[in-house]
């Protein structure tokens, strides 16, 4: 799995599809009306994507997973600019680190002065699987109207003590019971096609 590159999924129709993520615009501008629909699972280089909702009514959604291990080095930034009003923006993010990975999460939402009535939340997650492992979380929020509605979390941890104790306790044994709570973890964000790269990383991990 060290090797693999990042996966793009962009949703046409309501069905997640895979995209050549070098080959989208340095700028996603997003028209009136429209939705832009997203989902990287990153497993290899650093991911920048910037976003503007430019007429109102617009909007995205923007998701990822990202993976991190050994001695790897990597980044995720995501962008959003709301300019016009009445327009919505998501951001989804979810980690694992291991071993001694440094994985970044940079996210930005700018609502311009003029955009009214926007939304816009972000809300990042991620597990280390070591003391070594670094997860660095910088959401930012960048408000210049008043009539807005925006949120944005972080956690970065451990896995849940008690939800571990409760599976070994269980029977469960120890491997397994990681499995299963990292699984549940991320698998919410992925499309069911794609739980399988969740499930050989973490084979390959734990």
């Amino acid at each position: 799995m060290k090797n693999i590159n990042n996966i793009c999924l962009v949703k046409k129709n309501g069905v997640y599809e895979p995209a050549d993520f070098k080959t989208l615009p340095s700028v996603i501008e997003v028209r009136k009306n429209e939705c832009f629909e997203c989902l990287f699972i990153q497993t290899g280089e650093s991911i920048a994507l910037k976003v503007v909702l430019k007429e109102e009514g617009a909007s995205c959604d923007l998701k990822c997973v990202y993976f991190g291990a050994e001695s790897e080095q990597k980044s995720l930034v995501f962008d959003v600019t709301h300019a016009a009003g009445k327009t919505k923006s998501a951001q989804t993010v979810k980690g694992v680190a291991a071993d001694k990975a440094k994985c970044a999460f940079s996210g930005t939402i700018h609502i311009l002065p003029d955009a009214q009535k926007c939304e816009g939340t972000q809300n990042h997650r991620a597990v280390l699987l070591s003391d070594t492992a670094q997860v660095q979380a910088t959401p930012e929020l960048e408000i210049y109207a008043d009539d807005v509605i925006c949120s944005h979390g972080s956690a970065v941890g451990p896995v849940d003590k008690n939800q571990l104790f409760y599976l070994l306790s269980r029977g469960i044994d120890e491997k397994t019971a990681y499995q299963l709570l990292l699984t549940a973890f991320l698998q919410d964000v992925l499309p069911a096609d794609y739980h399988f790269i969740v499930r050989e990383w973490l084979h390959d991990r734990l």
